[in-house]
């Protein structure tokens, strides 16, 4: 199977900079798999209050839920196993510029490819808790690059839910957001088997005219430039979700928590108040562990502190307070 330069690219990405266990390009559906109308709930709703809105009108064309369901494809899918997070992500490298034809059918067709892989992700990943949806393409002129990012900025927020992302990305922001953290995993990688890592380490070799040059011409410019504003947000080396579950078994093991503190994770005013949480941090087994809306909001695999589950609803905005609430019961020892 024939493997695009752009697609190796964002497999990399996914893999060294999302932290993905799991990547697989030209990922497909299978006839064989049998889909539950409780698996597509979440996608059909959204589909009709999109097909509602005056601004989305003609995005699916003439495209019912089912037939767009039907035509499940997508460049590459990444799974987070540690973060219950799955990515969606198409690529597009047009060397003029972003183009499908006159700029309502571009946004249109980009608009459709990015809701389609939320659907293809909420129906046949619904056991996962963060649900990422991007376009990525390395150059759009700003006549079509405008109208796709307001209808983005629509689109989340008739969405409604911080754990779908959904994003357009281009031009600055794809050298910033995708190939310079890309370019920075080379440093701790010796793995060469990846075609978009491959070609930059042959590219090093070739390229002897200065010893101190890590990539040629204006790959380096871009790297340069956006250097200080990719780096992906981890602690210590771990993203949100992750450290928030090895500092818990920590503190555990440790016994640095009391009976006081491990029931005031079960308060939901308190969860609110330290960290910024919609759900209990700890919730015990007795307790229903979904939302309304039937998706599951912990952690299911283990139970932490002996006998609770731990929320998995952890973002980046969840970073600082945690940290602090942290340093907080180290010190009290």
């Amino acid at each position: 199977m024939k493997i695009e330069i752009g697609e190796s690219l964002v497999a990399s990405y996914l893999r060294h900079v999302e932290d993905c266990r799991i990547v697989q390009t030209n990922w497909k559906t299978s006839s064989q798999w049998k889909v539950t109308e409780y698996e597509q709930k979440k996608s059909k709703e959204l589909f009709e209050k999109i097909n509602s809105l005056e601004s989305f009108k003609g995005v699916f064309g003439k495209n019912q839920y089912d037939q767009l369901i039907k035509q499940a494809e997508i460049d590459v899918l990444g799974i987070n196993t540690t973060e219950k997070s799955v990515f969606g992500i198409d690529v597009a490298f047009h060397g003029a510029g972003l183009n499908y034809g006159k700029v309502e059918v571009t946004t249109f067709k980009i608009l459709e490819k990015i809701f389609r892989t939320i659907f293809i992700l909420q129906t046949y990943f619904s056991d996962y808790d963060k649900f990422n949806a991007y376009f990525v393409t390395p150059k759009a002129n700003p006549a079509t690059e405008g109208p796709i990012r307001k209808l983005i900025d629509e689109a989340t927020t008739l969405i409604q839910d911080e754990m779908v992302t959904i994003n357009f990305i281009s031009n600055e922001a794809f050298f910033t957001t995708i190939v310079s953290p890309t370019l920075d995993s080379l440093e701790d990688n010796n793995d060469t088997s990846e075609l978009f890592l491959r070609s930059i380490k042959l590219m090093q070799l070739v390229d002897k005219r200065a010893s101190a040059l890590d990539i040629p011409g204006a790959i380096q410019h871009m790297r340069k430039k956006s250097k200080s504003s990719t780096d992906a947000p981890t602690i210590e080396g771990m993203k949100i979700g992750q450290f928030v579950q090895y500092s818990m078994r920590k503190l555990y093991e440790q016994n640095l928590l009391s009976e006081d503190e491990i029931k005031n994770l079960q308060d939901k005013a308190y969860s609110q108040k330290v960290f910024n949480q919609s759900y209990e941090v700890l919730r015990s087994p007795d307790k229903p562990i979904t939302s309304a809306d039937g998706r599951n909001r912990y952690y299911t695999n283990e139970r932490f502190f002996g006998e609770y589950y731990l929320t998995s609803q952890w973002l980046e905005r969840h970073r600082e307070p945690f940290q602090d609430w942290l340093d907080k019961m180290h010190n009290k020892q």
